[in-house]
């Protein structure tokens, strides 16, 4: 049947192709120009599209799981009153590609046997994953998302709950607790082979393009007795205005100055062309862990921000990031990258740079430690600092003056209040 196509339009920051995660509509659903139809994930977000046209769904050309490239036909819609047809082509790809109630009843609202077994539960590749090692039925369990969606908490929730069949533990007995890495599940022994798709494809692609760089790394340490007493006295003055204030923002902020004098660290190459792109703005990309995996919302001219905006804007894009809501161009275009991989205990690490940027810092857990004082042996809060760049654009020297800079200003934090 005839009818205007609305395939997969170009988001933005040259993405090529998305994943479908979630149909919004079904054949024979009438939908209004600018309506929500679909949701896909890209590289870096996900993203609901609306549709172009107004009229009645006649066909969805994609399932749930397709990879589909820019300019790949997602929907056919007809004029209102018009009967889609009811092809194998529109059917095969199960209740969400079905036809019209009045040529399919559509399914009850909680379907058993056959009907619930053939459902695909809506849910991220990364709940996907978590109900896997869970050893959880994802059709068993209620979405508490968008849509019936299938969110991390409510395979956790289901996990948690006694299974059909075992007894519950009487009142009186209490029952014995296990420390996490002691826990384990049926689920754990078996083997799983899992797909590798949406945001993890796209993390083990960078990856790749990374193992290109040739990495040249330096370690430094500093007395954070300056530090901590700053981010204190701060923080009670922050708090009355509402805004939470960690030890990252102070990162941030001395990242930021460095970054101003050592133009070469604020930059991206292009290997092919042989040519290094310096930034006149400072943008840090602040690496946020979600259930997805690990995404970089970008913060724009840090360096003109004061540190109640730096605090405010890192909360507010680490919200965008964890609930998959920042748009492209929020997650694209930094000259720099920031991983605080201390804010989960580690002490120590060695962060890699993302393609095409030349530099990334890392910033370890604070942790007391013996350390000369004055010539004399003192126990100090101490801050690990690694920063790795780019050797064919920066060397040792270059490397070791902009970790100093780093270093000094974080020593002497009031300097970074004004």
């Amino acid at each position: 049947m005839s009818g205007q196509h609305f395939a997969m339009p170009d988001v933005g920051e040259g993405i090529a192709e998305a994943e479908v995660i979630e149909w919004l509509v079904k054949v024979g659903d009438t939908v209004a120009e600018d309506q929500p139809v679909i949701v896909v994930e890209t590289d870096k977000s996900q993203v609901e599209l609306p549709s172009p046209f107004t009229g009645v769904i006649s066909d969805l050309h994609v399932a749930v799981g397709d990879t589909v490239k820019v300019g790949t036909v997602l929907i056919t819609v007809i004029a209102n009153g018009a009967q889609p047809a009811v092809t194998a082509d529109s059917t095969a790809l199960g209740p969400s590609h079905t036809a019209p109630d009045a040529v399919q009843p559509t399914p009850a609202a909680s379907p058993t046997g056959p009907d619930r077994l053939r459902r695909r539960p809506l849910a991220s590749p990364s709940t996907r994953r978590l109900a896997v090692s869970l050893g959880v039925d994802l059709t068993l369990v209620t979405g508490t998302g968008p849509h019936g969606r299938i969110q991390a908490d409510d395979v956790r929730d289901t996990a948690a709950q006694p299974q059909p069949g075992t007894p519950a533990a009487r009142p009186d007995e209490p029952s014995p607790t296990k420390p996490a890495w002691a826990q384990t599940t049926a689920a754990d022994a078996r083997d799983a082979v899992i797909s590798v798709r949406g945001l993890r494809r796209q993390i083990a692609k960078s990856m790749t393009q990374s193992l290109q760089i040739p990495h040249v790394t330096e370690f430094r340490e500093i007395d954070a007795t300056a530090l901590l007493h700053a981010r204190t006295v701060l923080k009670i003055r922050f708090e009355q205005d509402g805004i939470r204030l960690s030890v990252l923002p102070l990162l941030v902020k001395a990242t930021a100055r460095a970054l101003a004098r050592h133009r070469s660290f604020n930059a991206t190459y292009d290997a092919d062309r042989e040519e290094l792109t310096q930034y006149g703005s400072v943008d840090i990309g602040i690496a946020t862990a979600t259930d997805d995996g690990l995404i970089v919302p970008v913060i724009r001219d840090v360096d003109r921000l004061s540190l109640r905006a730096i605090a405010t804007e890192i909360d507010r894009v680490a919200e965008l990031a964890r609930t998959r809501k920042a748009k492209p161009e929020e997650l694209g275009g930094a000259g720099f990258t920031i991983t605080n991989f201390g804010s989960f205990g580690t002490w120590m690490g060695t962060p890699i740079i993302r393609h095409p940027e030349v530099a990334i810092a890392g910033f370890g857990r604070i942790r007391e430690q013996v350390i000369p004082v004055d010539g004399q042996p003192a126990v100090r809060p101490v801050l690990p600092i690694v920063v790795a760049t780019d050797h064919r654009i920066n060397d040792g020297a270059d490397l070791g003056a902009f970790v100093t800079d780093v270093a000094d200003a974080l020593q002497q934090p009031l300097l970074l209040l004004d």
